[in-house]
């Protein structure tokens, strides 16, 4: 229940160096905490007990101040500052020096600077702790009579207890990194996808987009065009329908439309259904014979008239198009192909539409 509270509270923070401040905060203060509560049964004297609790103290002063300011990053710094450069080195000095299990928490003072988000910043806290950590080990060492003595028979108990608590801490707080780490993935991954396919799609209707179709057409079917045919056609009337009955019905229409484009598709041949813009279409079919492709375009023309719609059983919609075999040899280039299929399907319009003008 309490590790799915933190993940929760993790979650809801927005950007990932916020994740990682609050995670670091949330665990070494608890850390901090149990580590008094050890210092209390170890009975090794007030100081360490008083100091180990100013750092569990700390690092809820620094969530305080770090929420009331929103500078998540300064009161970072500061904390890995006051932990590596004060606290620990004292805790060290007050709880036996080598002789104490104070050096695996300086190991996580380490490991807490290595989760900075700023680069030179997280250098300079490295060179920082690890100098001030030096520094300690020189002074107890040249300096004995600074080192608070311990009981000998409490050594190995501290070791155990230190080592085994630092473990469980450590491992807590990865295992939370990796699980943002892997939550930010897989939200990015879906945003590229998302971004890839609306690169690529109509929003309104799924089908290809126009600047997609055009370098489709160009790299994929333009270097082998047999078998390729291309249908353009458009919904006739609809500005009209778009009039009388609202665009939202209008963009129904559509979406009816594409649905049957799409649903004409023969996956793996290469084929595809575009909307080229507004109300119109297109249609790229693969087939052995000219009459077969024809036939499938008719037969899209055929159930497109067919539909009917509850919201208004009244209307009826129609398409006029323009198709053409991809190879003829007058395409030099896929705009001029596109030339061609947009006066076939004025030419559909001007004689009566609802129909497929065509050229070999």
């Amino acid at each position: 229940m309490f590790y799915n509270r933190i993940e929760q509270f993790l979650s809801k923070q927005k950007t990932l160096e916020e994740k990682f401040f609050w995670c670091v905060v949330l665990f070494s203060g608890i850390a901090a905490g149990i580590a008094t509560l050890f210092t209390i049964y170890e009975d090794i004297g007030w100081a360490p007990v008083v100091m180990s609790a100013i750092c569990a103290l700390m690092f809820v002063l620094v969530g305080v101040a770090a929420k009331l300011t929103g500078r998540v990053s300064v009161w970072y710094f500061v904390s890995c500052i006051l932990l590596n450069v004060i606290m620990l080195p004292l805790l060290f000095f007050m709880t036996g020096g080598v002789a104490s299990g104070t050096i695996f928490y300086c190991f996580m003072g380490i490991f807490v600077c290595s989760l900075y988000n700023h680069k030179k910043r997280r250098f300079l806290l490295i060179v920082i702790s690890l100098c001030s950590y030096e520094i300690m080990f020189l002074l107890a060492r040249l300096y004995p009579n600074l080192v608070t003595q311990v009981k000998p028979e409490m050594t190995n108990l501290d070791y155990a207890l230190s080592f085994l608590f630092m473990a469980v801490v450590l491992y807590a707080v990865v295992a939370f990194l990796v699980n943002v780490f892997d939550k930010e993935r897989r939200q990015k991954d879906a945003l590229l996808k998302r971004l890839d396919f609306y690169s690529k799609r109509d929003p309104m209707t799924g089908l290809f987009n126009r600047k997609h179709f055009m370098n489709y057409l160009d790299k994929m079917i333009w270097p082998e065009r047999d078998g390729f045919y291309m249908l353009m056609y458009d919904i006739d009337d609809f500005k009209q329908i778009n009039d009388k009955y609202g665009h939202a019905f209008g963009d129904l229409i559509l979406s009816v439309v594409a649905k049957n484009a799409s649903a004409e598709r023969i996956v793996g041949f290469g084929e595809c259904a575009v909307r080229y813009g507004g109300e119109e279409f297109g249609q790229l079919f693969y087939a052995k014979t000219f009459e077969e492709a024809l036939q499938r375009a008719e037969q899209l023309r055929n159930k497109i008239s067919a539909l009917s719609f509850e919201e208004h059983p009244e209307v009826r919609i129609t398409v006029s198009g323009g198709f053409v075999d991809c190879t003829n040899e007058s395409f030099y280039h896929p705009n001029k192909m596109l030339s061609v299929l947009d006066k076939l399907l004025n030419l559909a319009k001007s004689r009566g539409k609802n129909q497929i003008c065509f050229r070999e």
